[in-house]
């Protein structure tokens, strides 16, 4: 599940943005601190609450239930949205698509030039999605020791991350052929990302659904 939460077209065009700028190394390390950052804490925060709550915990099944029931309903929104997105040209521009201008577009620009710009574009566009709440969740439902339970959303952290710190690696290791690889990936995602996605919450909205119905029965 967190795995499939890396599947974010728009985090790939930025990337492709940050590799324009004049120290494209620099701005993708800052984007992913952003990124790490945020995702890292997220799920750390969402862990804890779970735990707090009690909703987590076996004696409390109507509210565990429940939760992932209301999860499941939020992914199969995320599918519908996603599956509309689907039917988009794929050449269309953010602007003529109604998509991500505004303020994310503002910052993309800005991040280009700016490691700074980089760090807060990173924090802005990897907020927790509900197939990582979705992870966690299911971490916290094991019922494992803490220490072990941590280490298991530090894991899905970097999961998320993914497609983000592949670009990363190579930028140190192969820098001449990572712009061009992440070009045609991003090429690919135009045509299939969206549907991928919708996919892969639907999945995940489905089966979060059915456990919460098998938790309350």
């Amino acid at each position: 599940m967190a795995v499939s939460a890396a599947v974010y077209p728009p985090a790939l065009l930025v990337l492709l943005l940050l590799l324009t700028g004049e120290h494209p190394r620099g701005l993708v390390l800052a984007f992913y601190a952003g990124a790490a950052i945020l995702t890292i804490s997220a799920g750390l925060i969402v862990f804890a609450v779970l735990e707090a709550t009690g909703v987590n915990d076996q004696s409390s099944t109507t509210a565990s239930g429940s939760f992932d029931v209301a999860l499941g309903v939020v992914l199969l929104g995320v599918a519908a949205w996603a599956w509309r997105r689907r039917a988009r040209d794929p050449r269309e521009t953010p602007k003529e698509a109604g998509g991500a201008s505004g303020r994310i577009a503002t910052w993309s620009r800005r991040a280009t030039t700016s490691e700074k710009w980089a760090f807060v574009l990173g924090l802005a566009m990897f907020l927790p999605s509900p197939l990582y709440v979705l992870a966690v969740k299911d971490i916290a439902d094991s019922h494992s020791s803490t220490p072990s339970d941590v280490a298991a959303v530090l894991i899905c952290a970097f999961a998320v991350m993914l497609f983000v710190e592949i670009p990363l690696v190579a930028l140190f290791v192969r820098p001449a052929g990572v712009a061009a690889g992440i070009k045609r990936f991003d090429d690919w995602l135009k045509r299939h990302g969206w549907t991928l996605a919708a996919v892969l919450s639907l999945i995940g909205g489905v089966y979060a659904i059915a456990k919460g119905i098998n938790a309350l029965s």
